[in-house]
C-alpha cells in the first residue's frame, strides 16, 4: 500500500440520538496534489446526510477538479435537495501551496510558523444560492497543522497550545471533539500534517532551494 506524504486524522459523531452524521468528508489524491474537503449538510439526521453524501459522491467522480470548481460542481450536484456548507483545501505538497475555497459554516485553521491562520469562507449555502467563489492560496512552511471542522465544533480553542499536548494528528482532532463539540449538532474535525519522514525531505528541499538562491546572487 502507497504511504501518502500527509498524516489525516478524522474524529466525528452524529446529533445525540441520531444514528447517521450529517456531515462527511472526502480526500482524494492526484500525484502529490491532495485535495481535502469537509460538508456539513443542512440540520441533521437522514437529509442532512443525504445532502453530504451527495456533495462527497461527487468530489470523488472529479478528483482532479480545484477547489473552486469543485465547489461549484457540489452546488449544482445539490441543486432541488438540502444544501450543505463546504470547505475544500488543495495541497500541493511538491510547491509547498495550499489553495482553499469554501461557502457556508465549515471552517479551518492553519498553524505554522508559531502562528494561527483562519482560512475564511464566503457566505451562503451550496446547494441554494451560490456566491462568486474566491479561491484563495497560501505558502506552506515545512512544519504545518491543518484544521478543518463543522460548526458543530467550537472554534475558541487554543490550537498551539493543543500541538503542545496532543500526541498526534488523531490525538488532536480527539481532543478538539471531546472537549469543543457542542451538544446541539453533528460535529467533525479533520486533521492534516505532513508525515515525519515528508517534513524532514522538504525541510532539506527548502535549504537546498535557499542555498541555490545565494549563490545565484553572488
Amino acid at each position: 500500500m502507497v504511504e501518502h506524504p500527509l498524516a489525516i486524522a478524522v474524529a466525528a459523531r452524529p446529533y445525540p440520538g441520531e444514528t447517521v452524521n450529517g456531515d462527511a468528508w472526502q480526500v482524494d489524491w492526484d500525484g502529490d496534489i491532495c485535495r481535502i474537503a469537509v460538508v456539513d449538510g443542512l440540520g441533521h439526521g437522514p437529509l442532512a446526510a443525504a445532502a453530504a453524501l451527495a456533495a462527497t459522491t461527487h468530489l470523488a467522480d472529479h478528483p482532479g477538479r480545484d477547489p473552486a470548481a469543485a465547489v461549484q460542481g457540489c452546488h449544482e450536484a445539490l441543486t432541488g435537495i438540502r444544501g450543505a456548507a463546504l470547505l475544500v483545501a488543495r495541497i500541493d505538497v511538491g510547491s509547498g501551496q495550499l489553495t482553499f475555497a469554501g461557502v457556508g459554516n465549515v471552517e479551518a485553521q492553519l498553524w505554522q510558523n508559531g502562528r494561527t491562520q483562519h482560512l475564511v469562507s464566503d457566505r451562503c449555502i451550496i446547494g441554494s444560492v451560490l456566491p462568486r467563489v474566491r479561491p484563495v492560496t497560501v505558502t506552506l512552511d515545512a512544519n504545518w497543522l491543518l484544521l478543518m471542522y463543522t460548526d458543530g465544533i467550537r472554534n475558541r480553542f487554543d490550537l498551539g497550545a493543543l500541538r503542545e499536548t496532543a500526541t498526534d494528528g488523531r490525538g488532536c482532532a480527539e481532543a478538539l471533539l471531546d472537549g469543543w463539540s457542542r451538544p446541539t449538532d453533528d460535529a467533525t474535525i479533520l486533521v492534516a500534517q505532513p508525515r515525519e519522514g515528508s517534513r524532514r525531505a522538504s525541510t532539506s528541499r527548502t535549504r537546498v532551494s535557499r542555498r541555490s538562491r545565494h549563490r545565484s546572487s553572488g
